[in-house]
Formats: C-alpha cells, structure tokens, sequence
C-alpha cells in the first residue's frame, strides 16, 4: 500500500502550541526601556569580562545587566561572550530544553531566558539589542543564541592534545567557582563536580553570528559566521526577574575571524544598574507548581524494577 505523504499542519504541531501561550507583556518591559532612555537608572557597579577568563556578575531582581563593545579600544574586532544565568541558591538556571519550545532558540529584543523543568520560570527578559543586523550575512543570520560552548575535548579534536589555550568550558569552571554557594561546598570533590554540573550546561552566546539550517545530508546544524565588526557602545542587556549570578566566558574565539590559536579575544565591559522597578511576576506562564509528588506515584503504580546490564 502506498502511504501518502504528510505535510505540516500547525494545528497538531506541540511546539508551536506551546509558543502560542507565550505572551509578552510589552508595557512592561518599555517601561523598563524608558529608565535609560530617561536617565533615572543607577548604575550599581561597572566592570569587564577580561580576555581567557569567565566570571560570575550579580544582579538582583528589577536590574539590568549590559555587555557593551568597546573594539576601538583594543584591536578593532567584537568580542564573542558566552552567558548563563542561575540563581544564588543553585536551583534555578537558563535551561535550553525549556527555551527551544517556547522561545526559540535565537533571542531578540523582549525574549526571555526561562529555567529547568519543576520551575519553568522567567529569569531574565532582553531589554536592548543594539546589535546592527544589516552587517550579518543575510536576514536569516542572527547574532544570540542558545548553543553549547567550545571545550577541552572539541579543541583536542580540531586542534589537537598541544593546543595550551583555554576553553569556554575553562572559563564557566572560572566563573561557577567564584559564586558564594558553591565556594560554601567544604567537600572539595563535591565542589568540583557542581561546578562541573553547571559549566557543562548550554548557554546564551551573544555577539556571534550564526544560523540554523540544513547541511547537504538534510542535517540541521548551527553554521557559525565570523562576527562583523560593530560600532563602540553597540550592547545587549538584560533584565533580570530574579535575584541571580550572570555567569560569562569570555569566548577564546574571540570574533572567529582567525583560526583559534591565533584569535586575540577583546575585554567586554559590564554595566549592572538599578531600574527601580520590580518583576511583574514570578510565574509568567501562570502555571501550576508542585506535580513532583503525583508523577511519581504513577510512576512507581507501575514495574521500577532494577536493569541489570547483561
């Protein structure tokens, strides 16, 4: 018998049903915009991510954080960042399982970065993309995106075992480690492997250009694009909407216009102000809480077993 062939119906799709809920309240977030375009933000502190170094910046609920490029000041090119966000308390975190469905995983203006399962809540919403689309390849090719990050074993591959330069991976190990929860960890095994935990995690890259498509075997990859150069003060920030620790590498690639061990990454400078006003919610999606206790017992009404290897 022949089958026919299927085509794509919106109405039986899960994801997008799943964006369909996903509405943004705009009112709210011009609002947080008009605090700069008005000059009432307080700036709460200012610092840098240096070159071959990750670092965790904190940011209460209701402030922005900004990662501005300076390039003039160095040797002319944009600097890649890499960025995570988690909670104080560990238990929540920028989680591209949940953001792909409901978001998407390039972000834009008024995108939010959502955490894990069990929580599924806004941490933190785009509030500026300065960034100038108009020198990327094509309008199909953004600049932010949910993407892993370079590591030991992808730099031994291409580059192999005498390639003596840091990784993004290096650089999350850096930051994780100076967030006060997991230095509070006296086991130093248990420590390491937290941070390990989270540097393993995907996370935002910002600044670098990249676009999703098929390759010639109908394979979908992100392909990467040497960053432009862009102008200086060009910024994205981010409101945060909840207290959290912005975890960033500072990309060994730098703008991936040269092979890896000759790229020369550039600092980013940090901005952290206040803009006086608080998260509308904790609960965006206005989802109930707490099925933890009713799956599991469905889950153990049925064979759980052991399953021995054989």
């Amino acid at each position: 018998m022949k089958k026919e062939k299927t085509a794509y119906n919106a109405d039986v799709d899960p994801v997008k049903s799943y964006a369909d809920k996903v509405q943004v309240n705009k009112e709210f977030y011009n609002k947080v915009i008009d605090t700069k375009e008005n000059g009432s933000r307080e700036v709460v502190y200012e610092d840098s991510i240096e070159p071959h170094t990750g670092n965790a910046f904190p940011v209460r609920a209701g402030q922005v954080i900004r990662f501005e490029q300076q390039p003039s000041k160095h040797n002319g090119r944009t600097q890649i960042l890499d960025v995570q966000f988690v909670t104080p308390d560990l238990k929540q975190w920028s989680d591209h399982l949940n953001q792909g469905p409901i978001e998407g995983l390039n972000l834009r203006l008024f995108s939010g970065v959502w955490t894990q399962s069990q929580y599924m809540e806004k941490i933190a919403t785009v509030v500026a993309d300065e960034f100038p689309y108009e020198l990327l390849d094509d309008e199909d090719t953004s600049h932010m995106f949910f993407a892993a990050h370079c590591c030991h074993e992808w730099i031994e591959l291409a580059h192999g075992a005498d390639a003596d330069v840091n990784t993004c991976h290096e650089n999350f190990i850096h930051g994780f480690s100076r967030i006060p929860a997991i230095q509070a960890i006296e086991d130093e095994a248990e420590r390491k492997r937290v941070v390990q935990f989270f540097a393993d995690k995907n996370d935002i890259n910002i600044f670098q250009g990249n676009k999703f498509g098929q390759d010639e075997h109908h394979m979908t990859r992100c392909f990467l694009s040497p960053t432009p150069a862009v102008p200086d003060g060009t910024g994205v920030e981010f409101y945060a909407e909840k207290d959290c620790y912005v975890v960033v590498s500072n990309c060994p690639y730098a703008d991936q216009g040269l092979p890896y061990p000759e790229a020369k990454p550039n600092p980013v400078y940090i901005t952290v102000s206040e803009t006086g006003i608080k998260p509308y919610s904790n609960n965006h999606l206005k989802l109930s809480k707490g099925w933890e206790n009713s799956t599991y017992e469905r889950i153990f009404s049925k064979d759980v077993s052991a399953k021995e290897m054989h």
